[in-house]
């Protein structure tokens, strides 16, 4: 005999209690129904007199079998398999348990469900779900009616919503009354509930489902909820389109410049290209990417198609920027972060919450933030990386049921966290990157501009000219001007030591960065061999307790030593580099330095069967011995990691240094694995801070990416250039060109 299992009905109560927890939520998965069931009408109407709320839809409506085969079944739902609706709508649920929803909102439930062939009463008291109840024991009055929508309706104080419902329920739909409401409903709760409805749905199929919030004295037109995205104010759009096979289309357009009469002088070169000139008139710059692209070293699409759009909009103009940069005036520009901003997820055109929402802790699910306040970079910066901010971003992903690896949390609260799911944020950072490459290259050359068309330098000489003047017909006058020019001068004096002590701070920073990036990369060695040598001297010691024969503590204690000379080399490679002597700006033997730097390094190349091959030129160069360090020590290090993903016997670095006039000219090459796709198309976007595309055993990306950067940096300050474009078309390997300008003796 077989004993059938019952459920205690609180504990489904419970189900639904733990899967819709908040009232808006609630409410949006009530709304979502009303779109699976084909509507292009929903209503909500709150009446306070009577504290009342309604929920209204023009949808098919449920048939009597409807209701008893499906309604009545908690967790049942006919939309896991049958999703798409025959005007091809997508439904969107697929749990069973959103009807729980009408529990969160109020204690007693009647609802109207017509077909065009029935009509269906349905009621039931949420309170008969109380503990020491089967849910078998538990059941909801039914019955058939003939009433229809405006004679059900027909108590409701608001005429424009009678109105409106007699013109777009006359067919078909589903009416929820609901009273004994949980919460106190006040106007600034209504508010709240508007503001998360027009974001419910994207605003371009606002077309094919309307919504409306009604309270009792508001009128049709302040009802509606409306979003017109041509009416977003933006200063950069992106559109990008990923299809199955991971083929990415991504375009971008500027709408934050007004050149005005100047147009025609600014772009043109040396400044822009005749191309970027069709970009500021509003053709949009498209770039297309295979998926390994984008995510370095993933070749195969597990996310599977998607798609969206984003806007970057400032919220205020400095007067100077505005100057600087021809920012067009954005004085008019409202405002709608805590209703628009943010990025929000779309699936199957129904919002995805919580991402995007104002106001929370997943407002900024992308992390934006972090990574502004890592790389604070102005927007002209030479060499650091521009981020946007959190609150400058809005827009909108779309993806479908069909992204099987983005599957909803079963309590509404989001995505399941999937290693696809973070592959997803992480194309969603570049596609919003490409959008700051582009505007930091814009800005960094109207920069240029500027500072062509405004010569400070003119003034600080004319300052330093008048300060040495001594000749002068008028004493008076040349004794107020002298007296005003050498206030000048100590300043300007003043500001330029405190300059050059910030810039041998920042030169001291990028070494001791270095450092940690080089020891960051070996720790596990480092640690290895320090543990082997604690071991040794401990054998070497118990044997020496124990009685054991000189000759066995000697070989303890020499394999120690030999340890010990690993260790050391470790703190040669780093430690070394930051002596106080490689911190003066000196004429360097660079022949010498190389050597003797590389030589350090032996030890931990010859581990990693690694081989340097140099060729350096004997000159003297005028530099921070520890600059050129910390670029071979980058460099070095990316190789040794490279390494790690090749099978090669002959692991080799090539150095070449050469003099040509007033320029050191280093060739740097090896035989590693090489740039990752994702490099290959625009080489130069390893030099941008905080850029990597190492991976630990589970995708995740771990590497710092600043050590290309400190490269980079460090040649700047040379007036020097690094070149990657041979990378483009190596299908293994790497090379790297720099050049350095100075002093040679």
């Amino acid at each position: 005999m077989k004993i059938p299992f019952n459920v205690d009905a609180n504990t489904a109560r419970l189900i639904g209690r733990e899967n819709v927890s908040k009232l808006d939520g609630a409410i949006l998965e009530l709304v979502k129904n009303a779109y699976d069931a084909d509507a292009n009408t929903c209503i909500l109407y709150y009446e306070k007199s009577t504290n009342v709320f309604y929920l209204i839809d023009n949808g098919s409506g449920m048939t009597s079998e409807t209701i008893h085969s499906n309604w009545m079944t908690i967790g049942y739902s006919s939309k896991k398999e049958n999703y798409k609706l025959n005007s091809g709508r997508i439904q969107t649920g697929a749990k069973g348990i959103g009807r729980f929803a009408l529990d969160r909102i109020a204690d007693n439930c009647k609802m109207l469900s017509k077909t065009n062939t029935e009509a269906v009463l349905w009621s039931v008291n949420w309170s008969d779900f109380n503990s020491g109840t089967k849910i078998t024991d538990v059941g909801a009055d039914f019955e058939i009616t003939n009433i229809d929508f405006c004679n059900y309706t027909n108590e409701i104080l608001n005429n424009d919503l009678k109105s409106l419902i007699k013109e777009k329920c006359h067919n078909s739909g589903t009416i929820f009354k609901l009273q004994n409401l949980r919460d106190t409903w006040t106007t600034t709760l209504i508010e709240d509930i508007k503001k998360s409805l027009a974001t419910l749905i994207p605003p371009e199929i606002d077309n094919i489902f309307q919504l409306y919030v009604f309270s009792e004295d508001s009128n049709l037109e302040e009802s509606k909820i409306t979003v017109n995205s041509s009416d977003y104010s933006y200063d950069y759009k992106i559109d990008f389109n990923v299809d199955e096979s991971g083929s990415t289309r991504i375009l971008i357009k500027r709408d934050e410049f007004d050149f005005g009469n100047k147009f025609n002088e600014i772009v043109r070169e040396p400044y822009f290209t005749p191309k970027d000139a069709e970009y500021f008139k509003g053709k949009p710059i498209e770039k297309t990417y295979a998926f390994n692209e984008i995510l370095s070293d993933i070749d195969i699409n597990t996310i599977g198609p998607f798609k969206g759009t984003f806007y970057f909009a400032k919220l205020s103009n400095m007067k100077d920027e505005k100057e600087r940069y021809f920012y067009k005036d954005i004085s008019s520009r409202r405002d709608t972060r805590d209703t628009f901003g943010g990025i929000k997820i779309y699936r199957d055109n129904f919002r995805v919450r919580p991402y995007g929402e104002p106001k929370t802790t997943t407002f900024d699910w992308l992390l934006l933030s972090n990574r502004k306040s890592k790389s604070p970079a102005a927007i002209s910066h030479p060499t650091g990386a521009w981020r946007v901010a959190a609150d400058q971003m809005l827009g909108s992903v779309h993806i479908s049921r069909l992204n099987i690896n983005l599957p909803d949390q079963s309590n509404r609260e989001g995505i399941v966290e999937t290693k696809e799911f973070a592959y997803f944020r992480e194309f969603l950072i570049f596609v919003i990157q490409e959008m700051e490459k582009d505007r930091q290259y814009v800005c960094r050359i109207l920069r240029q501009y500027y500072d062509d068309t405004h010569p400070i330098e003119t003034y600080e000489n004319e300052i330093n000219e008048k300060s040495a003047n001594n000749k002068s017909n008028n004493r008076r006058q040349r004794k107020k001007t002298l007296i005003d020019a050498k206030k000048a001068k100590a300043v300007i004096d003043t500001k330029q030591e405190q300059i050059k002590d910030l810039e041998d701070e920042n030169r001291l920073l990028r070494t001791l960065a270095t450092t940690g990036i080089v020891t960051n990369s070996y720790i596990h060695e480092i640690k290895d061999v320090a543990h082997k040598l604690n071991i040794k001297i401990l054998t070497a010691q118990q044997a020496l307790e124990k009685g054991k024969s000189e000759e066995h503590i000697k070989q303890k204690l020499e394999e120690a030593l030999e340890l010990q000379k690993k260790f050391n080399s470790w703190f040669t490679v780093t430690i070394e580099m930051v002596k106080r002597d490689k911190r003066k700006m000196i004429y360097v033997p660079i022949k010498k330095l190389f050597e003797d730097f590389i030589e350090s390094w032996q030890e931990v190349l010859s581990e990693k069967n690694v081989k340097i091959i140099l060729n350096v030129v004997e000159t003297n160069f005028k530099c921070f011995p520890y600059d050129i360090e910390s670029i071979i020590s980058n460099l070095i290090t990316n190789s040794i990691n490279s390494f790690e993903y090749t099978a090669l016997e002959n692991k080799t670095i090539n150095i070449n240094l050469t003099q040509e006039n007033n320029e050191l000219r280093l060739l740097y090459e090896d035989n590693g694995k090489g740039l990752s796709e994702k490099y290959k198309k625009d080489p130069d976007l390893i030099l941008e801070p905080f850029e990597t595309s190492k991976r630990d055993a589970n995708n995740n990306l771990i590497g710092t990416g600043m050590g290309m950067w400190i490269v980079n940096k460090t040649v700047k300050e040379y007036y020097g250039d690094v070149d990657l474009s041979q990378n483009k078309d190596r299908q293994s390997g790497f090379i790297v060109s720099i050049n350095l300008k100075g002093v040679f003796k």
